[in-house]
């Protein structure tokens, strides 16, 4: 039997949690036309995954009430420390619950549960001030369910508080020992399980489509997380939306009249492949094999990353998402943002879709994100399902992991989309014990495991050239960032601009007009619309980037790490802190950065425009959740 003091902190934790139900059957009640659930089984199954949300809120909200009720002393029993830890309990939660309800009313317009951003926006001129009013006229009837609510949660609690009030007759050390085991069951319930890492809003995308996560997520469990993230982007008015579009406008639409063509289209992401290590770099190459494909290829040969990590790269490429504040995106407070990802966007016309990553399954959140741009299938170690292969460190070697991906395309429903993120280039660059290539293994650091990676390269080629699907693929290279510590004896890949250049290219065995060199200005975010201009996709979608076959609008570069931006734009980079610039160089003749040119005038006119106004639109893009068609 649980002693009636334990049983009634259980109880008023258990009714926290039925409240966050009840709560969100009216947020879904009042929302459903957002979201995708079949039924009653399919809100049921909702409910099932929610509850490990739910708890770990509950937990965190209430970790202080547990500590200070169940500590082991004789005081805890006084009846005002009593009255002060119950009036504590009713307040917190009460508060929660607030911003719970006040969601039911708000999600409509924003399409994503409020995080810590909501309160930035109370702070200054905003969308959310400008739709308060209407918000009250509209939602009115939160309100009243806000009154009701509290008065049931407190009637419920004074029972319950009422019923199970006793004092305790165990030991000290009786009382310590439960003490201390339910505070190790709340951590354990805040971290959501006993996996490697905590839950966090994004974890909901293991569960669901970005479109029912918020279904399954709590609006105090996303506040929560947020806040940990760090603080949210700024929203800027430079321009008004009418102004914006003249300068940027993230609504592509490449069809222009022409048959949607639907090749297999295969996206190579090689681990810290900086341009500066192959051909195409000006330096000594360490890509023999990419080299050659190259050379059929068709190369963007001024091409940039988007960001610095592993976990930048991967949403610039593959969703046309740039870094835009300290936290990659999978991990941000935008995470569960609706996106236009290739695999989300090709799935509409019928292509079938995966990710491949020889790594730790869960390793960078790859999965959670691969969930949220639409594959269908995300193959890691797990499904490898042989660890003779296991580098030790990262996951399965290179060779072995391209060989079987060779394999399992061939047994894909075509056309397909898929992707695979390589691994062995990355630190401690060891090589399998059984590789006897002595020409690599004289090699060190980076190089070597640029060249084992390459030679891994050249064997999925062979393979991959006997395949059936071979001919009628599209393949795409690049990589997910440079090699920070790179050593140029000229410097310009190792700081400044020349520090995120990658190579990106576009090759298909048997398109001879796919072939040449462009000089323009390239960006990963740009390798989503130019696969799209490239079949002729048959609908508009929204891009930050702008297709490498689009003629008509200029190029450019965004990257922003730290607050600190750069921005090429008509071959003139654009330093600057947030929105405050403090550099304008002349790229073509000062590759270095070495001489600013603030004091033109001209010039600033000219360029900072544009800069402002793709900080503009991006940040208003993600704070609003405006990054898909669908949604729109």
């Amino acid at each position: 039997m649980i002693h009636t003091k334990y049983k009634k902190i259980l109880l008023q934790l258990l009714g926290v949690v039925f409240f966050f139900q009840v709560i969100r059957l009216l947020f879904y009640s009042v929302n459903h036309t957002f979201f995708e659930i079949k039924g009653i089984g399919g809100y049921l199954l909702a409910i099932l995954y929610s509850l490990r949300f739910d708890i770990s809120t509950v937990f965190t909200i209430n970790l202080p009430f547990i500590f200070f009720a169940l500590l082991p002393f004789k005081f805890v029993e006084n009846k005002i420390y009593q009255k002060v830890l119950y009036g504590w309990f009713l307040f917190t939660n009460i508060i929660v619950f607030l911003f719970d309800i006040a969601d039911i009313g708000y999600f409509p317009y924003v399409r994503k549960r409020m995080t810590i951003d909501v309160f930035h926006l109370l702070g200054r001129k905003s969308d959310f001030i400008d739709l308060l009013p209407s918000y009250i006229r509209e939602f009115w009837y939160v309100f009243l369910f806000v009154v009701l609510f509290i008065v049931a949660f407190i009637f419920i609690n004074n029972k319950i508080n009422t019923k199970y009030n006793a004092s305790t007759s165990f030991s000290f050390f009786k009382k310590l020992g439960i003490w201390i085991l339910s505070i190790g069951i709340s951590i354990v319930a805040i971290r959501g399980g006993l996996q490697l890492k905590p839950i966090l809003a994004n974890s909901a995308l293991l569960y669901t489509s970005s479109q029912n996560a918020n279904l399954i997520l709590n609006t105090p469990f996303t506040i929560i997380h947020s806040y940990e993230l760090g603080a949210p982007m700024d929203e800027y008015h430079f321009y008004s939306a009418q102004e914006l579009k003249q300068y940027f406008n993230p609504i592509k639409n490449y069809r222009r009249g022409q048959k949607t063509i639907k090749p297999n289209i295969v996206v190579i992401i090689l681990e810290s492949f900086g341009k500066s290590y192959t051909g195409l770099g000006g330096r000594k190459s360490f890509t023999p094999f990419l080299d050659s494909i190259f050379a059929n290829s068709y190369v963007f040969s001024n091409a940039y990353a988007n960001g610095h990590t592993s976990a930048m790269g991967i949403p610039a490429v593959i969703a046309g998402i740039p870094s835009f504040m300290n936290a990659d995106f999978v991990t941000s407070p935008y995470a569960n943002n609706q996106i236009d990802a290739m695999p989300s966007l090709l799935k509409k016309i019928g292509y079938s879709t995966s990710f491949f990553h020889g790594g730790t399954n869960g390793t960078m959140s790859f999965d959670i994100f691969a969930s949220n741009a639409g594959y269908d299938r995300y193959f890691g170690r797990t499904e490898y399902n042989n660890d003779e292969h296991f580098d030790g460190t990262w996951g399965i070697w290179d060779e072995p992991y391209l060989e079987y991906y060779a394999e399992e395309l061939s047994k894909q429903k075509q056309p397909f989309f898929s992707s695979i993120f390589t691994l062995s280039s990355h630190e401690p660059f060891g090589l399998p014990k059984d590789f006897k290539n002595e020409e690599i293994r004289k090699l060190k650091s980076i190089q070597r495991g640029i060249r084992y990676t390459d030679q891994a390269l050249r064997e999925f080629f062979k393979t991959a050239s006997k395949k059936s699907w071979f001919k009628n693929t599209l393949f795409v290279f690049t990589a997910d960032h440079n090699f920070l510590v790179c050593q140029d004896s000229l410097k310009y890949y190792n700081n400044g601009v020349g520090l995120y250049a990658v190579p990106i290219a576009f090759y298909k065995p048997n398109d001879v007009h796919l072939k040449g060199t462009n000089n323009q200005t390239f960006q990963q975010i740009n390798i989503l619309p130019t696969v799209m201009d490239y079949i002729h996709y048959p609908a508009p979608f929204f891009a930050f980037g702008k297709s490498g076959f689009d003629t008509l609008s200029k190029p450019f570069w965004y990257s922003i790490i730290d607050n600190n931006a750069h921005f090429i734009f008509n071959d003139i980079v654009v330093t600057a802190n947030d929105t405050n610039v403090n550099g304008l160089f002349d790229f073509k003749k000062d590759s270095l950065l070495q001489f600013n040119l603030m004091y033109n005038d001209s010039l600033k006119r000219q360029i900072i425009p544009y800069f402002k106004a793709y900080k503009q639109g991006l940040h208003a893009a993600l704070i609003h959740n405006e990054m898909s068609v669908r949604k729109k």
